[in-house]
């Protein structure tokens, strides 16, 4: 959930008075619900009075424009990803002597640092190119800036010299916890070179989810089983059960008094080291405080409400951390625990067994599903299901299993040789199932849906938790799930026809909406450290109500452009594929082929001088590149697309430059455009004046990171434009931009609340 309703410290002093209030005036008869109301308003006023501290620290010193920088910080949290290590440093400061904020997120390529030396707590220096702490803002994702501010983070950047990095001397000496940080690491290490399967074994042992490719993250949320991923509360009860069993035979061994206290502690503190070992989240947090309020009133002889554990979990994860308040991890976690705590209970008939996971499963979807919709847009309706068959396979087989080879893993001489193989040969297994049933499943997603929505969404999940039938429970959760994902959005994009302008860093992907047809051109890029095809396009077309494409078309075949395709045809209904002509004997265009004839979508290559298409109420002219011959560069043999809608045009040139705009110039009326992307990004290579002049655009867009490593757009032309008379709007300064295609041009930046949008200039009189 978004910060924007937090009223500040103000707020939480008042919100702290009220808590106080409620708890003094409670009546005997009414004291648990009014006590509950009290410390339920006194941890929301403390998270919102440490977020206040937290945002203030992330603007001390905020990084303002990329640099470079000598620096020295302590290393307080360590995570590989595909491709590469990521590492959050707080107590930060520049050798210089030049003022830094205090805490920053780095990231450096894989194998490039040695993995010894990155442990919590190691005193690090090195040099780092560092840039403001800006992410892409585009419909369906909320603006990571935000949540970076909210943990203090007041800049990223990467490590510019990864093998100078220097380990410093700690000043207090012996570090308890580095040997148990350096068997993490070690551990992690040996499973996550099992491939997907040991990078499954790795998260579910260990917290470590660097090594799981995209797709099967992308299954398990499919599912609705993301949080069998992370290490939560069935973990660390499953270590301390098996703990306990354990210690039980031999406390009575050498004990002649009653064991059960001894092996309670025993097992206790083997729950609180596995804490430590994977990462000691809040999800294990709120566990192991509930294990110990439990185990304690179990030593004393009484009952402890639910609520009173749970309640001091929030109390203490916020003291430390009040950017929980608003993690949506946290807010799961809690929710479920919440969910399953304080439901009513089933009949006896359904308590136990297969009949008591279902329930247990229905009461789960139904509390988080509202968490699950506000912060990530996306809710499973069949989750129940997926759960009751999951959590017994991950609880009795895979979760013991990643345990045994984590052990293993850590302590063994060498590599690990064939145990390890044998448990990731069970973990690959399991990851070919998810993926294989999560493709065949839809997903239904609702991309932030509007206030009244989710608070629907909370108050039918509150009358479910009294549902005592598990038949009604079932379908009162489907029905929360699937409500929820079929709900309006909170933010209105715009109205149809529009085009959106997604911020995909230095790449290109375009949606064009009319009332009838949907075109997306390019799909941005795609590597082992991430894929925007997945995590920005997809997310950005379910938040735009777009449910099959009429054609997909790949303008060239530079990675940046042509990238995610792949994702976008596997996860989407599209109707045809579109290349430039002669692109079907290109070979970086086979990936993306075979994933089109693998979903039965039609290729097609367009060139200049084919019948005008139909896309539903979109017109669409290809204007280049030639059907025979051409340039020789993959720049200038660029798919060229004029879109026509209610009389507006839209021009797309791809990455043409000018040797290529020239020789469209030649027919100068066909480009003639209300709308142009900037061609390459807006590189002075490209937008000539005369290209411009042919134009005539009242709106230009550029499609660039606004600080890569090019200067794009260029300053060249931006004066260029502000010659013609165009506004230009640039993704990487204000977010996705979305154009609404009426008789005035409404453009917005994603960067923007939705009420500030600003209106282009009219339409010039010629155009009307």
């Amino acid at each position: 959930m978004a910060d924007a309703g937090a009223l500040g410290r103000a707020g939480a002093i008042a919100l702290l008075l009220c808590s106080v209030l409620l708890w003094s005036r409670s009546r005997r008869a009414d004291a648990r619900r009014g006590r509950a109301c009290a410390v339920a308003a006194l941890f929301v006023a403390l998270g919102i009075h440490g977020m206040g501290a937290q945002l203030e620290r992330a603007d001390a010193a905020r990084i303002e424009a990329p640099r470079d920088a000598l620096l020295e910080g302590r290393v307080a949290r360590v995570a590989s990803r595909p491709g590469g290590l990521a590492l959050e440093l707080h107590r930060v400061r520049a050798v210089s002597g030049d003022p830094l904020p205090a805490r920053l997120r780095l990231s450096a390529p894989a194998g490039s640092i040695r993995e010894r030396l990155l442990l919590p707590g190691d005193q690090l220096r090195l040099r780092a190119r560092l840039r403001p702490a800006e992410g892409r803002v585009n419909p369906g994702r909320p603006d990571p800036a935000r949540r970076w501010a909210r943990a203090g983070i007041g800049g990223l950047g990467h490590v510019v010299h990864p093998e100078l990095v220097a380990r410093l001397p700690q000043r207090e000496g012996f570090r308890l916890l580095a040997s148990l940080h350096g068997f993490r690491s070690r551990a992690a290490l040996r499973l996550r070179q099992r491939g997907a399967g040991g990078g499954l074994l790795a998260a579910l042992a260990l917290g470590d989810r660097g090594a799981l490719p995209a797709e099967v993250r992308e299954g398990c949320r499919k599912l609705g089983i993301s949080h069998l991923l992370a290490v939560s509360g069935l973990h660390l009860a499953l270590l301390a059960v098996m703990a306990l069993r354990i210690a039980l035979p031999l406390c009575a061994r050498v004990s002649r008094t009653d064991p059960r206290g001894a092996a309670l502690v025993a097992a206790l503190g083997a729950a609180a080291v596995y804490a430590l070992l994977a990462g000691f989240g809040v999800p294990v947090r709120r566990a192991l405080i509930l294990l110990i309020a439990l185990a304690a009133s179990r030593s004393a002889g009484r009952s402890v409400h639910w609520s009173a554990p749970l309640a001091g979990a929030a109390l203490w994860i916020l003291g430390r951390e009040p950017q929980a308040l608003f993690d949506p991890g946290a807010q799961l976690s809690f929710a479920a625990c919440a969910g399953l705590a304080g439901s009513t209970r089933p009949g006896p008939r359904g308590a136990r067994g297969v009949r008591g996971m279902l329930f247990s499963s229905a009461t789960a979807l139904a509390a988080t599903a509202p968490v699950a919709a506000g912060a990530f847009g996306s809710v499973a309706p069949w989750g129940w299901a997926s759960n009751a068959v999951a959590i017994p396979w991950t609880a009795l087989l895979l979760l013991p299993v990643a345990l045994a080879a984590a052990l293993w893993a850590g302590l063994a001489p060498a590599g690990g040789g064939v145990p390890l193989d044998l448990a990731a040969a069970l973990g690959s297994a399991s990851v070919a199932a998810v993926v294989w049933l999560s493709e065949r499943l839809p997903l239904l997603a609702a991309t932030e849906p509007a206030p009244s929505a989710l608070l629907a969404g909370v108050l039918a999940a509150l009358g479910t938790m009294r549902l005592r039938s598990l038949r009604g429970r079932l379908l009162a959760s489907a029905a929360i799930a699937t409500g929820l994902a079929l709900a309006p959005a909170a933010s209105d994009p715009g109205p149809l026809p529009r085009a959106v302008f997604l911020d995909v860093g230095q790449g290109d992907a375009t949606v064009i909406q009319g009332r009838r047809g949907t075109l997306l051109v390019d799909a941005g890029r795609a590597f082992p450290a991430g894929d925007v095809g997945r995590s920005v396009v997809l997310p950005a077309l379910r938040s735009l109500g777009v449910t099959r494409l009429d054609a997909l078309a790949l303008s060239h075949a530079d990675l940046d452009h042509r990238g995610g395709a792949v994702s976008v045809l596997r996860a989407i209904p599209v109707d045809e594929l579109w290349l430039p002509g002669g692109g079907l004997a290109e070979p970086a265009f086979a990936e993306a082929v075979a994933a089109a004839h693998e979903r039965g979508v039609s290729v097609r290559e367009r060139a200049r001088g084919a019948t005008p298409v139909w896309l539903g109420d979109l017109r669409v002219a290809t204007l280049w590149p030639p059907a025979r011959g051409g340039p020789s560069s993959r720049n200038d043999r660029s798919l060229v697309l004029r879109v026509e809608v209610d009389g507006l045009r839209l021009l797309l040139p791809g990455d043409l430059e000018a040797d290529a705009e020239a020789a469209l110039l030649q027919s100068p009326g066909a480009l003639r455009a209300h709308v142009l992307k900037l061609a390459h990004h807006g590189s002075r290579t490209s937008s000539t004046p005369d290209f411009l002049a042919a134009v005539g655009p009242d709106v230009a867009v550029a499609s660039a990171p606004r600080f890569g490593r090019f200067e794009m757009p260029h300053a060249e032309v931006r004066d260029r434009l502000r010659r013609a008379g165009s506004a230009l709007w640039w993704t990487g300064r204000d977010g996705a931009v979305g154009v609404a295609l009426g008789r005035r041009l409404w453009v917005r930046g994603w960067r923007q609340p939705p009420s500030r949008r600003r209106a282009a200039m009219p339409l010039r009189a010629s155009r009307r």
